[in-house]
C-alpha cells in the first residue's frame, strides 16, 4: 500500500509539509513498509525537527526493524523534547517503552531509572489512565521475577482495571500475560492457561501495538513449550508466523521464536526446516539466549547421527549456559556409553526440576538404564515417570510415559502388557502428529509382537517405522531396527534383540571384553546383559547359554 506523494531520487518525500509527511508516514507503518517509512523519517529529521506526533514513531521503527541502540537514542531523545514542551503524558509513554526496551534486553539498573522517571512524572501531574496502568504492570511484572506471587497478582489486578477503564489494549494484553506467569507460579495452570489465551485472542485480532504483539506471541509460545503443551504451541506458533511473514522488515521475535518453531517442525518430521531456523536462530541471538538454539542443533544432528557435530553444539549450549541435557546423554546411550547417561540422569532426576523437565530426564534415564541391562532400575524410573505425567496435562508426557512403560515391560519379557502400553504411545504420537516417535513405538511394537510368535505383524510395524525413518533421515533409528530385524523368527524366552546378540557373541567364544568392543558398550553393560540372559533362560554358565545359542540356532541369525 502506497500513497501518491512528490519524492526525490531517494524515494523520500521532497518539499511536504507536516501533514504531508504525517500522512505518508501512516501509510507505510499500516502497509509494513517500516525500512521505507524510517529511511523517510530518517531523512525528513536530518532536515528539521519532525512533528511532534512522529517523534515517538521514529524510535518505534528503528527498535521494529531491529536497530535497538537507535531505537533507545531517538526514544531518550522524544522523552527530553515532550518534557521540555511540558507534553508529561507523551513523555510519561515514551520513558515508560525505554524502561520496556531496557528490561527486555537485560539492562535492569537503566531500565528501572527510565521506570522510575516515568512513574514520577504520572504522580507529579496525576496522570492516571494508561501510563498509570502500563507502570503498575511492569511493577507486577518485577514481582513475578522476585517470586513474589500475591503482590505480583495485587498490582497486575490493579493494572488490568486501569487498562481496561482506559482503553488500553496494550495494557490489557501485557497484563494478561504477567497474571498468567504469576498463576503458574501459583500452581494454577488452568487460570494461567485462560490468562494466556485471552491475551493471544487480542493480539492475534490486531487489537495492539506490533511491539507488545511480538512480546506476547514469543512469551506464551515459550510458556506452552515449557508446559509441553504442544497443541496450542502450534496453533500460536502458526499464527506467529503469518504476523512475522506479513511484516517482512520485522527483525524482533525472531530469534527464541525461531528456536521453538525449529522444535515443532522437528517433532512435526520436517527436519530440514527444523535444522534451518535453528541455524538462523543461533546467527541472530545474542550470547545470553544462543544456548537454546545450539541445544536443539544437538537434537538434529544426535537424530539424524551427526554425533560429533551433535557433541560440538551440546557443548557449545553448555559454554552459552544452556543445560545440553537430557540430549547430551540420550547420545551418551547412543554412542553405546548408557553407563555414563544413566550416572548423569540420576543425578539430575535426584536435583531440583520442573515436572515436565524432570519427566523428560526420566524418559532418557529409562532408555539408557534399559540399553545397559537393567530393566529393573528402568522399571523404578519408568514409574516416576507415570506418576509425573498423570498429575500434569500433556498429552506429549503422557505419551512417553506409555511407551518407556512399554520399553520396560518389553524387556522384562511381558510382551502382551508391554503391546498395551505401546499401542496407547502410538495412538497419543499419531493424534499429535508426531512421525518420528510414532516410528520408535512401531519398533517397539514389532519387537513384542515377535516375542509372542507373530512375525508377520511384527514385519508390518517394521516395514512402516523404517519408512519413517529413512523419510527424516534417522541414520541411529535405523540402525538399531536393522540390528532388530536380524532375527527373522521369534525370540525365545524373552530374550530382546540386544540380548540375542550377546548370546550369539558368546557362543563365538568372545571374552565379555571382546563383546563390548564389539557392540561399542562397557563391560558392566555386557555382564548385565548376560545376568539378564541367565536369568531368563535359568542357565549358570557361558557353556550353557553356548549349548543355548546353538540349540535355538541363534549363532545363524546375522545381517544378510
Amino acid at each position: 500500500m502506497t500513497t501518491s506523494r512528490p519524492e526525490t531520487s531517494a524515494g523520500v518525500p521532497g518539499r511536504e509539509s507536516n501533514r504531508d509527511l504525517a500522512v505518508a508516514a501512516k501509510a507505510l507503518w499500516d502497509s509494513a513498509e517500516w525500512s521505507r517509512c524510517l529511511a523517510m523519517l530518517d531523512e525528513a529529521a536530518a532536515r528539521a525537527p519532525l512533528p511532534k506526533e512522529l517523534v515517538e514513531l521514529h524510535g518505534w521503527l528503528a527498535f521494529l526493524v531491529g536497530r535497538e541502540e537507535e531505537c533507545l537514542t531517538l526514544t531518550f531523545d522524544a522523552f527530553h523534547r515532550f518534557d521540555a514542551e511540558g507534553d508529561f503524558r507523551a513523555a510519561a509513554r515514551v520513558a515508560f517503552w525505554a524502561a520496556f526496551v531496557l528490561f527486555n534486553r537485560g539492562e535492569i539498573a537503566q531500565g528501572a531509572a527510565w521506570q522510575a522517571r516515568s512513574w514520577e512524572l504520572v504522580e507529579s501531574h496525576s496522570l492516571g489512565g494508561a501510563e498509570e496502568a502500563q507502570l503498575l504492570g511492569m511493577d507486577g511484572h518485577r514481582a513475578w521475577l522476585e517470586r513474589r506471587p500475591e503482590a505480583a497478582r495485587e498490582l497486575t489486578d490493579r493494572a488490568l482495571a486501569l487498562a481496561k477503564e482506559a482503553g488500553n489494549r496494550d495494557g490489557l494484553a501485557l497484563g494478561q500475560l504477567t497474571r498468567g506467569r504469576v498463576e503458574l507460579q501459583l500452581g494454577h495452570r488452568d487460570q494461567a492457561m485462560s490468562c494466556f489465551d485471552e491475551a493471544m485472542a487480542s493480539v492475534s485480532a490486531s487489537e495492539t501495538s506490533p511491539v507488545v504483539a511480538g512480546t506476547v506471541y514469543c512469551a506464551v509460545i515459550e510458556v506452552c513449550m515449557r508446559l509441553r503443551d504442544l497443541r496450542r504451541a502450534t496453533e500460536w506458533t502458526q499464527a506467529l508466523t503469518l504476523w512475522c511473514a506479513n511484516r517482512p522488515d520485522l527483525v524482533p521475535y525472531r530469534g527464541a521464536c525461531l528456536v521453538h518453531r525449529a522444535q515443532l517442525a522437528v517433532l512435526r518430521g520436517d527436519w530440514t526446516d527444523g535444522l534451518r531456523r535453528a541455524q538462523e536462530a543461533a546467527a541472530i541471538l545474542p550470547a545470553r539466549q544462543v544456548g537454546e538454539a545450539h541445544y536443539q542443533l544437538g537434537e538434529i544432528h544426535r537424530m539424524a547421527g551427526a554425533f560429533e557435530q551433535s557433541e560440538r553444539d551440546y557443548r557449545q549450549a553448555n559454554s552459552s549456559g544452556y543445560q545440553p541435557e537430557p540430549g547430551l546423554s540420550r547420545l551418551r546411550t547412543m554412542q553405546g556409553r548408557p553407563d555414563a547417561a544413566v550416572t548423569t540422569l540420576t543425578r539430575l532426576v535426584t536435583e531440583r526440576q520442573r515436572a515436565e523437565d524432570k519427566a523428560e530426564l526420566l524418559s532418557a534415564l529409562v532408555a539408557a538404564q534399559l540399553a545397559a541391562g537393567d530393566p529393573a532400575a528402568a522399571r523404578g524410573a519408568a514409574d516416576q515417570l507415570a506418576t509425573i505425567a498423570g498429575e500434569l496435562d500433556s498429552p506429549l508426557l503422557s505419551g512417553l510415559a506409555a511407551q518407556s512403560i512399554g520399553a520396560v515391560l518389553c524387556a522384562e519379557g511381558s510382551a502382551g502388557d508391554a503391546l498395551t502400553a505401546l499401542r496407547r504411545a502410538l495412538h497419543t504420537w499419531q493424534d499429535l502428529d508426531l512421525p518420528h516417535l510414532a516410528a520408535q513405538a512401531r519398533t517397539l511394537v514389532g519387537r513384542c509382537l515377535l516375542t509372542l510368535g507373530d512375525e508377520d505383524a511384527a514385519q508390518m510395524e517394521f516395514e512402516a517405522a523404517r519408512g519413517v525413518f529413512t523419510w527424516l533421515g534417522a541414520v541411529p533409528d535405523l540402525a538399531e531396527l536393522d540390528a532388530t530385524t536380524r532375527v527373522s523368527a521369534p525370540l525365545p524366552n524373552g530374550l530382546t534383540a540386544r540380548e540375542v546378540e550377546v548370546i550369539r557373541l558368546v557362543a563365538e567364544g568372545l571374552s565379555n571384553r571382546a563383546i563390548a568392543g564389539k557392540l561399542f558398550l562397557s563391560e558392566k553393560t555386557i555382564a548385565r546383559h548376560l545376568s539378564n540372559v541367565y536369568a531368563k533362560l535359568g542357565l549358570t554358565s557361558r557353556a550353557a547359554a553356548t549349548a543355548f545359542a546353538y540349540d535355538h540356532d541363534l549363532v545363524t541369525r546375522r545381517r544378510e
